[in-house]
């Protein structure tokens, strides 16, 4: 029985649904996102690991995939990530080795016409009424919409979780700001209060009137919440520890984590410049930094507010940076441990004292269905850098819809570097 939704146009596809008693939660729904051609049957029912999918329409047949790049991947895999936040799901774009998982498949229109006689529909999926049948595959046909937004990675997620919706137990929804309704830039997340649905509906609702949905409450009670799954790893790829550097260079990290919500922040210690970058890949430019020694952290904050920083110094102005007396390429958080389960607490030790590096000289310490919009965009603001807290005295001017510029004023300059289709 598939279910297909593309801007309102496909409803219910399917009658005569078994109403059942919800489902219980169970930990760690995994979802493998498959970019690759994958010949689909129908010989083992609802069995991703098989990769077999039945339901009435469906033709077996080979799906092409999506030859995305690796950063599309990426971005693609961190809006997956952002709109579960609240749930315990984890993505993962490689198949697992052993266990049980969703499976999300990608295709052309000839794909579409080829396997479902449905119309080219962006999102399908199994209608799951109480996720009954538990792992699915669902289908995202990027045929199916414009070049414009294919290149639009947070809306090929919110058709790619629609067509998972329905394997969930959800339905189409007669509003726009929620997945399973319409698409709008801030709309990439499940809805939380009871919504009308569109058309007939073909399942029960946890804790709503009959042809209502509360697509948050039905996924507490089939997935469950998200589950901490401890702290995030940090790892400064580039510069080394102890490295001597130009004035200008960049400063690269990962910043790894099953779930989104991920706050990752650059921090250049001895002045307590920070910057924030909103999603990978993580990268800082550092303009014209002065001759001295400086600890560059980079801090990492996960949903569960579990927190994990790294430090790597390096010099400038030298032929050698050799060590610097209390201070090394380090992982952590709080205290003594690596993580902590919350914000580190202010202490009320210098920046210099933390660090132990020394000063360096001449220092003394929304709009909706039309795309194309960065979300992510960093407002313009005024003022310089240096003074006050670093929150507010950060002068922001911006670069364009993919970047933001900030000053130090008299020390040295920060620019957070993003390459994003828009």
């Amino acid at each position: 029985m598939p279910y297909g939704g593309w801007l309102r146009s496909h409803g219910a596809l399917v009658a005569g649904v078994v109403l059942l008693a919800p489902a219980t939660a169970h930990a760690e729904r995994v979802v493998f996102i498959n970019f690759d051609q994958t010949a689909l049957t129908n010989a083992n029912g609802q069995d991703p690991t098989t990769n077999s999918y039945t339901s009435t329409g469906f033709t077996p047949g080979t799906i092409s995939g999506w030859d995305l790049d690796d950063a599309q991947k990426a971005e693609l895999m961190f809006w997956f990530r952002e709109a579960t936040v609240p749930f315990d799901f984890v993505f993962v774009d490689e198949r697992p080795m052993s266990g049980s998982y969703d499976m999300l498949v990608f295709g052309d229109e000839a794909d579409n016409a080829e396997l479902f006689d449905l119309g080219c529909s962006a999102s399908i999926g199994l209608a799951d009424c109480d996720d009954t049948n538990l792992q699915n595959i669902s289908f995202m046909f990027y045929g199916c919409i414009t070049p414009a937004q294919q290149a639009d990675m947070k809306r090929v997620a919110f058709y790619g979780l629609t067509g998972l919706g329905f394997s969930w137990g959800l339905e189409n929804l007669d509003a726009s700001g929620q997945l399973m309704g319409s698409y709008t830039l801030a709309g990439l997340e499940f809805g939380d209060e009871c919504t009308p649905i569109e058309g007939a509906s073909q399942c029960t609702h946890i804790g709503c009137p009959s042809l209502q949905q509360n697509s948050t409450s039905d996924l507490d009670a089939r997935i469950g919440a998200r589950v901490d799954d401890g702290p995030p790893i940090v790892t400064i790829t580039s510069p080394a520890d102890q490295s001597v550097v130009n004035t200008n260079l960049t400063v690269e990290a990962t910043v790894e984590d099953a779930f989104g919500g991920l706050t990752v922040e650059l921090e250049i210690v001895e002045v307590g410049q920070t910057l924030a970058d909103a999603m990978p890949p993580y990268e800082w430019d550092l303009v014209g930094i002065p001759d001295g020694t400086w600890t560059v952290r980079v801090t990492g904050t996960d949903a569960d507010a579990n927190v994990v920083m790294q430090d790597v110094v390096i010099c400038v102005g030298v032929d050698e940076c050799g060590e610097v007396a209390g201070t090394e390429s380090s992982s952590s958080g709080s205290g003594a441990d690596e993580s902590s389960s919350g914000p580190p607490a202010d202490d009320g030790d210098t920046a210099e004292d933390e660090s132990s590096t020394g000063t360096p000289a001449g220092t003394t310490g929304d709009a909706t269905d039309d795309g194309g919009i960065d979300p992510t965009a960093t407002p313009q603001t005024s003022g310089g850098f240096g003074g006050g807290s670093a929150e507010s005295g950060c002068g922001c001017r911006s670069a364009g819809p993919s970047s933001a510029v900030l000053v130090l004023v008299g020390l040295l300059g920060l620019r957070r570097r993003r390459a994003r289709a828009s």
